[in-house]
């Protein structure tokens, strides 16, 4: 018997989408009482991206993870291509800094310090994004990764490290 379940949660610092409100309030305000310049399109550029590329969404269901950026895709992992799901803390300093991050082993979507799912994939290297109740994303992945080698009749631990 098959189970289903799906996960869903935004993740990412509080302060994006006031800040980027804040900078745009000051853009309206400098064009209304000095008249629009040029330049006042490079401040509400960055303004805009930084509201719409601070937050991600993070969701498990059983396709497996995706990671989007409004309605960017920045990762999605197959079930079949993770090992192992687990939460726990994650510092920026330790990810690589803010933001979407690669180093050896290991890439990562780190918008604060804290909660976050990481994730061992078939080719050794992790996945890691910062998103508040972890716990449950990885469990779902777990149960899911379970169910899905339950149907299938086999031993998918095995069957995926022999087709890397």
């Amino acid at each position: 018997m098959t189970t289903r379940g799906a996960w869903s949660r935004e993740a990412g610092p509080p302060w994006c989408v006031p800040a980027a409100a804040v900078v745009v309030l000051v853009l309206a305000v400098l064009a209304l009482t000095n008249g629009a310049a040029w330049w006042m399109w490079c401040p509400l550029v960055v303004a805009v991206l930084t509201a719409g590329c601070g937050l991600v969404r993070v969701g498990v269901n059983a396709r497996g993870v995706r990671v989007t950026c409004g309605p960017l895709p920045i990762r999605t992992i197959a079930l079949n291509r993770i090992v192992e799901a687990k939460s726990g803390y994650a510092r920026l300093a330790d990810m690589g800094g803010f933001g979407y991050r690669i180093t050896p082993g290991r890439h990562a979507v780190a918008l604060r310090p804290g909660d976050a799912l990481w994730l061992t994939l078939v080719s050794g290297r992790e996945f890691v994004v910062t998103v508040d109740d972890a716990v449950s994303a990885a469990r779902l992945v777990n149960r899911l990764r379970e169910e899905e080698s339950r149907d299938a009749g086999g031993d998918r631990r095995g069957i995926d490290r022999e087709t890397r």
